[in-house]
């Protein structure tokens, strides 16, 4: 089935989601059926697994099987499981088709947080076709952007390479308008569908060229998911720009500010290319120069060559050994024509601040926890404040508070009798997940950052608890100046107003 619908009928596709929640068809329920924390977009051999786990006849079970894992199902089931739709209806609505005497799906519906998005079923065209136009839903890239995204009340937002709209409908929950711009149609197709699906009624979508259906037009919010990966293929529209190297990144990144209203935030996906043992965010900062934004560069993966061939060829091919080597072949030639050693992966937060003097940082990340809306704009707040200090210094008549959404580890070992505190680890348990090693000062230091006290009086406390010196603790002074400075960078500390 080469169309995401055969009528959009918007009343239609609200009584499938309202008979989908009824089923209790949410990521939760779905992760522990399957006994899964992965992304539900996996198109591995894990199916086979997810068919035993599911082989009930639940309402949600037989959905899990017809909308997730894509197996047939019986008429019978299905219309017990979605009462009040019948299976008639499902086809009218192309959701459905007939499958011998079952019912299969002609999407995934994946669910993901509050919202569910329909997807094609197989990201690599149907029956390995591979289709360019093919439609992706929820996977990695597309939820670490929907986490690195401020979730600001604002007025427009702009979804650029909206796919099937999976971060159009987040940013419908909290901003008035949103426009969602892709250039594949079938893409808009299931962003519509989506939009149905989700009871969202303030997305419009609009075809064509990255920033070209909306020049002349700026926005309070914008997510960017391009199609990032340096290929020498032009297979898929959601993977392959067809552009030279990073050549496409570069060009929206540097785009964006002319479309973000003072103040507004632009968030994008990106990869790159460095050379051996080039600092990762050397090339990002030149891409950044002369632009009226402060940035935030992140960095979370660097590959070699033949590991990215590898990433990007493995699922789409058949089993033909001969197929799969030549096209990693392809893939390492075009690097070493391109003269790139690595490949590296991560994402722009840039914020307009014109007239001003700019700042830009960069921060390698691991994991995350959810949602690092409130983190990031912790970051910028910090950034803003540290960068108008004429001294350092000054941070010690700041009142500093520690975050609720952090987690204090500390090892202790017995010596003499007594339990002694060896070292300690702070972690962040919101977003992006930070954590850094303390030392047994440090660590007391921390424990009395209340948001009372200045750090001027908290190091003279804990100087005191532990006899040091005026000397000791002019230094210890030195040092709780950077530890609140970096802690104050990552978003573990607040300042307070009290």
């Amino acid at each position: 089935m080469r169309t995401p619908h055969s009528t959009l009928d918007r009343q239609g596709l609200m009584k499938v989601r309202s008979a989908l929640d009824q089923a209790g068809y949410t990521r939760d329920n779905v992760q522990r059926a399957l006994r899964t924390d992965e992304h539900l977009s996996t198109q591995t051999g894990e199916v086979v697994v997810f068919e035993r786990r599911i082989a009930g006849r639940t309402p949600l079970e037989t959905i899990m099987r017809l909308f997730l894992i894509g197996s047939s199902v019986e008429p019978a089931d299905l219309e017990a499981s979605l009462p009040g739709v019948p299976v008639e209806e499902l086809e009218r609505l192309g959701l459905v088709e007939a499958s011998g005497p079952g019912v299969r799906s002609t999407v995934r519906i994946i669910p993901h947080g509050d919202i569910v998005i329909a997807c094609d079923r197989n990201y690599y065209g149907d029956a390995m076709g591979h289709e360019a136009d093919v439609v992706t839903g929820v996977n990695s890239p597309a939820t670490l952007l929907a986490d690195l995204t401020v979730r600001l009340k604002a007025g427009r937002a702009l979804d650029l390479g909206t796919g099937g709209g999976i971060q159009a409908m987040l940013l419908a929950n909290h901003c008035e308008r949103v426009v969602a711009v892709d250039i594949n149609p079938r893409a808009l197709g299931f962003a519509e569908m989506n939009a149905c699906l989700n009871r969202v009624e303030n997305v419009e979508v609009r075809q064509g060229s990255w920033f070209e259906p909306v020049q002349g037009e700026k926005f309070d919010i914008i997510t960017a998911n391009p199609p990032y990966v340096m290929s020498p293929d032009s297979t898929f529209l959601y993977r392959d720009s067809g552009m030279p190297v990073d050549s496409l990144c570069r060009q929206l990144v540097r785009d964006m500010p002319d479309h973000l209203e003072e103040g507004g935030f632009g968030h994008i996906l990106i990869s790159w290319a460095l050379k051996k043992d080039q600092e990762w965010s050397q090339p990002l900062r030149r891409w950044l120069q002369g632009l009226p934004c402060d940035a935030w560069l992140l960095h979370y993966l660097t590959d070699d060559p033949l590991t990215q061939a590898a990433k990007w060829n493995r699922p789409g091919l058949t089993l033909d050994l001969a197929d799969y080597g030549a096209a990693l072949d392809r893939w390492v030639d075009y690097y070493d024509r391109e003269g790139i050693d690595q490949i590296a992966f991560g994402a722009v937060i840039l914020r307009r601040r014109s007239g001003a003097s700019n700042w830009v940082r960069a921060d390698s990340i691991k994991g995350g926890h959810g949602s690092s809306s409130a983190l990031v704009l912790r970051v910028f707040e910090a950034e803003d404040y540290l960068r108008s200090l004429s001294d350092e210094g000054a941070l010690l008549d700041v009142k500093f508070a520690l975050v609720p959404e952090h987690r204090l580890e500390q090892r202790l070992a017995s010596s003499a009798g007594k339990w002694q505190l060896q070292d300690a680890t702070l972690s962040l348990v919101e977003g992006i997940g930070f954590q850094g090693g303390l030392d047994i000062h440090t660590a007391l230091l921390l424990q009395s950052l209340d948001g009372v006290s200045t750090l001027r009086q908290v190091v003279r406390k804990v100087g005191s608890s532990l006899e040091l010196s005026r000397d000791e603790t002019s230094a210890f002074a030195e040092t709780a100046i950077a530890m609140a400075k970096r802690l104050y960078q990552l978003g573990f500390l607040v300042r307070s107003a009290r």
